[in-house]
């Protein structure tokens, strides 16, 4: 094998994938001949990092070229090659088959016992894409338990190792809502600095990113995504995470480039991040059939994915917030959803959201407030306080309003979290602005293409007007001297430019904005 076969001349085992791919199997069956299976496994050790992106078949064809032994030896090498065995077959990697023979031995694995590392990481992975995110949990903190009492110099022959079993824990507690998920994700990107694995600490960075701007920490998702990009590019599956995060990040702050990056990430295999790509579609969504079509496309996936259906872990928290979404945009797809026996504080802002649009100012003033107490990450704290906002209102709490705005406003301001002003209609924003005397800070509610305060006619005064006072649409049509269909077709078109969907909600409006109409 010549130098330019290999990323280092100074290692002779270490090859480079994107320039000959090819040469890793010849290279490992020559060391297993020579020095033995031990060694021989760990050149794909340090050849892991990059080829398991660049190049799995050829990862793949390195692992059989190990004789048997080292398969009974070391179960942990099956698991590897059966997650290669998978990638190379459809390259989708949104489950992962664990073979239940393959358990650690009992008690916790010890000093360089890689092998027993590997099989509670494997056995993590299988339940984590299975859907029991419990004993998915139990096992990763059990993995990762292990690690940890495990002396400094006991680490040191498995370093190259660490990075990509912290990730998997990471993936695990993550996908079950667990604490202790950011922890491994940085542990994982530290390490992998460390012992220069670029693709591990591109998806560590990447992850944590992620986990930020779903949290409406967007300043430091900014900095992670950041250091993410400042590393290699993959082959495309392990990058869907990176372009998701960009297109939150840019649905966030208004950026009309945001749509791009999710057709960017949903041209590509989604593997596990399915639900959290949908919850993007449907946010970015502005039309009644691109909602429909987001809601098809969302049934289709928790056929594949019946696991989901129970909406637990985070899965759950992205699918009950795209149907929340699409239902805004459909009526009709709204169901009567009751709370879990133990609602997050994501099930809490979704009722205070529906109660709001449907009138239920006091509902969603006590949903508010919970959510507020369970969270205080800004994509919980700025809807749930702009909700309440919306709701004192509406019931004439007008400084308590102002004061709850200002709150949401200052959170807004903060991460530049625009899109949380969708969450009451615009008009109701702009009342609020008013009051409290603060600025909006979105430039489209502010003045752009769809005005807080979309002007009216005189007729479409007095409907409004009459609406907020209770009468029967056959009563107000009767005052208005107008047939009760043409009341209802333009109660419709006033529905649709003031942004809402309801009488209660458009009621609102009448009561907190139409003085400045």
């Amino acid at each position: 094998m010549s130098s330019a076969e290999r990323s280092d001349d100074a290692d002779p085992t270490t090859v480079d994938p994107r320039r000959n791919p090819r040469a890793l199997p010849p290279l490992v069956a020559d060391v297993a001949a020579r020095d033995g299976w031990r060694q021989a496994a760990a050149v794909i050790q340090r050849n892991w990092d990059a080829f398991a992106s660049a190049a799995p078949q050829q990862l793949l064809e390195a692992l059989k070229a190990l004789p048997g032994e080292a398969f009974v030896e070391t179960p942990g090498l099956l698991v590897a090659a059966n997650y290669l065995q998978h990638i190379t077959i459809d390259g989708d990697p949104r489950r992962f088959f664990h073979d239940g023979r393959l358990v650690a031995p009992p008690g916790e694995p010890r000093a360089t016992d890689l092998n027993a590392l590997i099989l509670l990481t494997a056995e993590a992975a299988g339940a984590r894409t299975a859907g029991q995110l419990q004993e998915a949990q139990r096992v990763a903190e059990q993995a990762r338990d292990a690690l940890l009492g495990l002396s400094a110099a006991e680490r040191a022959p498995i370093a190259g190792s660490i990075p990509h079993l912290r990730f998997q824990w990471g993936r695990t507690l993550d996908a079950a809502d667990a604490p202790g998920a950011l922890a491994e994700y940085e542990e994982a990107y530290q390490v992998a600095r460390l012992t220069a694995q670029p693709v591990i600490a591109r998806r560590s960075a990447g992850h944590i990113a992620w986990f930020h701007a779903e949290r409406g920490r967007l300043r430091l998702a900014d900095l992670w995504l950041a250091r993410a990009q400042a590393e290699p590019a993959t082959n495309g599956r392990y990058d869907v995470v990176v372009f998701l995060t960009s297109a939150l990040l840019k649905h966030d702050r208004e950026d009309p480039d945001a749509p791009r990056d999710l057709a960017r990430a949903l041209g590509l295999r989604l593997g596990e991040h399915w639900a959290a790509a949908l919850w993007m579609a449907a946010m970015m969504e502005r039309t009644k059939p691109g909602a429909s079509t987001v809601h098809s496309r969302l049934e289709l996936e928790l056929e594949r994915h019946p696991e989901a259906r129970d909406l637990r872990g985070a899965n759950g928290r992205y699918i009950k917030a795209a149907h929340a979404r699409l239902a805004r945009l459909r009526p009709r797809l709204r169901a009567a959803a009751p709370l879990p026996d133990v609602p997050t504080a994501l099930d809490h802002v979704l009722a205070a959201t529906t109660a709001h649009l449907r009138g239920d100012h006091s509902e969603a003033l006590m949903h508010s407030d919970e959510a507020l107490a369970m969270s205080s990450v800004p994509r919980v704290e700025a809807p749930a306080s702009l909700i309440a906002a919306a709701s004192h209102l509406a019931l004439g709490h007008s400084r308590t309003a102002a004061d709850a705005f200002r709150i949401a406003n200052r959170v807004i301001a903060d991460e530049r979290m625009l899109s949380a002003y969708w969450f009451v209609p615009a008009a109701t924003v702009a009342a609020l602005a008013e009051l409290a005397e603060e600025p909006i800070h979105s430039a489209t509610l502010a003045g752009g293409s769809a005005p807080a305060r979309p002007r009216l006619t005189k007729r479409e005064r007095e409907i409004l007007e009459l609406l907020a006072t209770g009468r029967s649409m056959a009563r107000i049509a009767t005052e208005l001297y107008i047939s009760p269909n043409t009341l209802k077709s333009t109660v419709r078109a006033l529905y649709r430019k003031l942004g809402v969907s309801s009488r209660a909600a458009a009621a609102d409006v009448a009561r907190n904005a139409l003085d400045g109409h």
